[in-house]
């Protein structure tokens, strides 16, 4: 059987030469922007138990883990930065001086149809709760695109904790808020909208009837021991009438929790209704902060809880033309919750000229309590997508960065003269990017000539005569010329051409 031939996993990437230099020096860039904000660098592992990416998540975003399993344990390629700073804060900082500034970086990976191997780069503000916070890392994010000189760029800014401050209003169970929630893009989606939401609630909770009776308290229909007694009331009745099981593969508490989920719709038919005729209208609102926090007010109730965040949101908005975002780069837009559950307060997505999603984040205050700390800490935080920053600088042209160039290849003429060829490549390495010869060939003439397709600017020989006199032969490619030199004389001509 012939050997198979060993090829790249689809999804992932390569970076060589240009590409590599190009994608580095972006990462310094940014990075060293961070770092004048105050943000020191972290760095995170490449696997981590899955839990705790399946933590306040979303489907989405769990679907597209890489798992596999240690020991009885399930772990898992890190999908994204922010749980694992999350982790790490509660592991070791969590007692530290608030607030904590952090930036990260590097690959990540997502099970996805096309690419599976993501460059990302970003921060997170620990410890820092309000409008401020807000507008420093997205006033940060935004100031970046304009460092690396992009044009066209806008950010679109939302609120998650405002929503789901309106459908609490409404008296709906926890879980059905969520649902809801969770459905706030499809009302706006071309295609979709109210009729598809109310699709999805009844394929999920069943059809509503009319004027049901109750069949529980407050909250009851949250609670797992709920599902277990009637479950068991279930699987009586089915072995008194001599049934005995269920069928389909489903359990007792799995059928009572099914019967539980549409008596409760059906008791909340109008909550539902009343939430999904305001969310039309909210989600609907969209445009420059001018235009569109006037509509939103006006759409909102007279209770304080919502009015504060609203307020809150506005002030962090407001504050954006500080960090040199232009109102006219802001787009308010309240129909979206970029699909992470662990998302409580403000939320923004950075868009490039052609409409390319190129970063994003938000508020998370609940994540941190979640995954372990022993107190209530707000954070916020984002991440840039490189590749795609890449993929429009190059569109921009506005990339000039090429892999740093040899000034010199150093030549032994025989074996011979190995010792000193490499004692000079040491010394040139001082003062410029010097590669050392190492044959296949010892012809001469084919050195020359590869150097040459190379663009090399010096050749460097080294032979019996050079290591006698202590001088060295220099081939000028470049002018075709060819002279003796001291060491201390090609120091001086080699180190101009890295500094050319």
């Amino acid at each position: 059987m012939p050997p198979q031939t060993l090829t790249r996993p689809p999804g992932f990437s390569d970076r060589a030469g240009r590409e590599a230099a190009e994608s580095a020096a972006l990462a310094a860039r940014l990075h060293a922007l961070m770092t004048r904000f105050g943000y020191q660098m972290v760095e995170t592992p490449f696997v981590e138990y899955a839990d705790l990416f399946l933590t306040k998540s979303g489907d989405e975003a769990v679907n597209r883990l890489f798992t596999f399993e240690l020991h009885g344990r399930q772990l898992c390629l890190r999908s994204e930065f922010t749980p694992s700073a999350a982790r790490l804060y509660v592991e070791r900082y969590q007692h530290e001086p608030k607030p904590i500034r952090w930036q990260f970086g590097g690959p990540v990976f997502r099970y996805e149809a096309s690419q599976r191997q993501l460059t990302m780069l970003g921060a997170e503000l620990l410890g820092a709760a309000g409008a401020g916070s807000e507008a420093e890392i997205i006033g940060m994010a935004a100031h970046g695109l304009s460092t690396l000189g992009l044009t066209g760029w806008r950010v679109t800014i939302g609120h998650v904790g405002l929503l789901a401050q309106l459908l609490s209003t409404f008296g709906l169970d926890r879980r059905l808020q969520r649902t809801l929630l969770g459905q706030v893009e499809n009302l706006r989606r071309l295609g979709r909208g109210r009729p598809y939401v109310e699709a999805e609630l009844a394929s999920y909770y069943g059809t509503p009837t009319p004027n049901p009776e109750p069949i529980s308290g407050e909250g009851e229909g949250d609670s797992p021991e709920t599902w277990a007694r009637l479950g068991r009331g279930l699987q009586w009745l089915l072995e008194s009438a001599d049934l005995g099981t269920t069928g389909a593969g489903r359990t007792t508490e799995d059928i009572a929790r099914r019967m539980l989920k549409k008596r409760f719709l059906a008791e909340q038919a109008d909550q539902v209704g009343a939430a999904l005729d305001l969310l039309e209208k909210v989600t609907a609102v969209a445009g420059h902060p001018d235009a569109a926090f006037p509509q939103l007010a006006a759409l909102l109730p007279d209770d304080p809880a919502t009015r504060r965040l609203f307020d809150e949101c506005q002030a962090a908005v407001d504050l954006l033309p500080a960090y040199g975002v232009r109102p006219e780069q802001t787009y308010i837009q309240m129909g979206w919750a970029r699909g992470l559950n662990y998302y409580t307060g403000i939320v923004f997505e950075l868009y490039d000229a052609t409409g390319e999603q190129i970063g994003g984040g938000g508020r998370y205050d609940d994540l941190l309590r979640v995954l372990g700390a022993t107190q209530d800490t707000p954070a916020v935080g984002f991440a840039y997508r490189l590749d795609r920053i890449l993929a429009e600088m190059r569109r921009q042209d506005l990339i000039s960065v090429a892999p740093p160039a040899p000034a010199a290849l150093i030549v032994p003429v025989d074996a011979a003269d190995d010792s000193e060829a490499a004692r000079v490549a040491m010394a040139l390495r001082e003062h410029a990017i010097v590669e050392l010869y190492v044959p296949p060939t010892r012809s001469l003439s084919q050195v020359l000539a590869r150097a040459d397709k190379r663009g090399m600017p010096y050749v460097v020989i080294i032979g019996e005569a050079e290591r006698r006199t202590g001088t060295l032969t220099v081939r000028d490619m470049r002018a075709g010329q060819q002279f003796s030199a001291t060491l201390d004389e090609l120091r001086a001509r080699i180190g101009e051409v890295n500094h050319a």
